[in-house]
C-alpha cells in the first residue's frame, strides 16, 4: 500500500464531475472492537467506500457539535462527499465531484476545492459559491464558528496560505512560513482566531506553524514554526526516524491534532498543545500494517476534545473514525459501535491539499 501523505491535488481532473443532491442516507459502522487509550473510538466507512487498497473512507474535519466532513474513495478512485451527522447517518453532499470536502462548523457549513481547483464555500443546505482568493488554484481546508476560513491559494509561483474573515471575500490575509513564503497550507482556524497548519521547510519537508489572525499587518501574516515530535518507538517500526508533520485542527483550547511520518513511510497521529509545546501521541488501534506502511491521521478535533480522521487497515483500505476522550459527554454514538479505553495521562497537556495528503 502506498502512504497516504496529503499530496498536491490534481486529483480531480482525471474523474467526471457530476452534481450530488441532499439526501440522507444510513452511514455503516465499523463493529470491530477496539480499545485506544483515554478515547472511546467509533471507526466508520461512508457510503460508496471501495474495498480496495487506497479506497475507503477519508474524515478530513470536526464540527463543535460533533459532525464530521469527509469522503468516499470508490474502487475506481472516485470520490463522493458527505456530512457524518451525530447520530451516525451520512449525508450526501451538494457539492460537484471530484471536489472535496475538508472542514466543517457548527452551523453545517462546509468549506474545500471544487472540481475545478476553487477554494468552495458550501452553506449547509445550498449551492456551492467560490471563494474569493488570489491566484488560479486554491484550496479552503477549515472554518470556525464565526465563518472565519482559512486554506492555501497559488500565484507566481508561491503557495501560501490565507485566512478569509468570511465566505464573502472579507478579511484577506496572506499567511507566509516561518522564514520560508513558498509553500504554506493553513489548515485550522479556532474561535479565537488560532491558526494551524505546516509549511515546507528548506528541506523540502513539511512542517507544523501556528499563527493569530489577530497579528496580521498590511493584510499580512507571517507563521511561527512549531518544533518537531521526538518520535516515540513504534512496534514494528525498528529504528524509524521522522521525516515530516502536519497540523490539521485546533480547537478553542488551544490544542491541535495532525501527524507525522518516518523512514518507514508509516504515519501516526499527535496532540500538541499550542501554550506548553508539548506532543501526545494516538494510533486508531485497529490500524495495521499492510507491506510494511500503517496510517493514522488525525485530522479535526472539538472544543470537547472529540477527534476525527483515518487509518489504513491490513489490505491498505482506509477507514474513518471519531474519539471521545473517556469521562467526557461527547455527542452519542451507537452504543454497540462505541469502545471505551483506558488513561491517556497526558491528554491535558496532542486532500486538504495544497499538500494535506490524500489517501491514495
Amino acid at each position: 500500500m502506498a502512504a497516504a501523505r496529503r499530496t498536491r491535488a490534481t486529483l480531480w481532473l482525471a474523474v467526471p464531475v457530476a452534481l450530488l443532491a441532499a439526501v440522507v442516507i444510513p452511514s455503516p459502522g465499523h463493529a470491530a472492537p477496539i480499545i485506544a487509550g483515554g478515547y472511546a473510538f467509533t471507526n466508520f466507512d461512508f457510503p460508496s467506500a471501495g474495498n480496495s487498497a487506497g479506497a475507503g473512507t477519508n474524515a478530513n474535519g470536526i464540527a463543535n457539535n460533533g459532525a464530521v466532513v469527509g469522503f468516499s474513495i470508490d474502487n475506481a478512485g472516485n470520490f463522493t462527499n458527505y456530512v457524518r451527522e451525530p447520530s451516525g447517518t451520512a449525508t450526501l453532499l451538494n457539492l460537484p465531484t471530484p471536489g472535496m470536502a475538508f472542514g466543517i462548523n457548527s452551523v453545517g457549513d462546509v468549506v474545500g476545492v471544487d472540481q475545478n481547483g476553487n477554494a468552495t464555500f458550501l452553506p449547509k443546505g445550498g449551492s456551492p459559491q467560490m471563494l474569493t482568493t488570489p491566484g488560479a488554484t486554491s484550496f479552503a481546508f477549515g472554518i470556525n464558528d464565526h465563518g472565519n476560513i482559512v486554506g492555501q491559494y497559488s500565484s507566481g509561483g508561491a503557495s501560501p496560505g490565507f485566512f478569509l474573515a468570511s465566505h464573502n471575500g472579507n478579511g484577506l490575509i496572506t499567511i507566509n512560513g516561518p522564514g520560508v513564503a513558498n509553500i504554506v497550507n493553513a489548515q485550522g482556524v479556532n474561535d479565537d482566531g488560532r491558526i494551524v497548519g505546516f509549511y515546507v521547510g528548506n528541506d523540502g519537508e513539511d512542517h507544523g506553524f501556528m499563527a493569530n489572525a489577530a497579528a496580521a499587518h498590511n493584510g499580512t501574516l507571517t507563521g511561527i514554526a512549531i518544533a518537531d515530535p521526538t518520535i516515540p518507538n513504534v512496534p514494528g517500526e525498528p529504528g524509524a526516524t521522522f521525516v515530516f508533520s502536519q497540523i490539521l485542527g485546533v480547537n478553542d483550547h488551544d490544542l491541535a491534532v495532525g501527524y507525522y511520518g518516518d523512514s518507514t513511510t508509516s504515519q501516526h497521529g499527535f496532540f500538541y498543545d499550542t501554550t506548553t509545546g508539548q506532543y501526545t501521541f494516538l494510533d486508531d488501534p485497529a490500524a495495521a500494517f499492510d507491506n510494511g506502511v500503517e496510517v493514522t491521521q488525525i485530522t479535526g478535533i472539538n472544543n470537547m476534545g472529540e477527534i476525527t480522521g483515518f487509518y489504513s487497515d491490513a489490505n491498505g483500505v482506509f477507514h474513518g473514525f471519531v474519539a471521545c476522550p473517556v469521562g467526557v459527554s461527547c455527542v452519542p454514538e451507537p452504543a454497540s459501535l462505541t469502545l471505551m479505553g483506558f488513561g491517556l495521562a497526558a491528554l491535558g497537556f496532542t486532500w486538504r491539499r495544497g499538500r494535506r495528503h490524500a489517501a491514495r
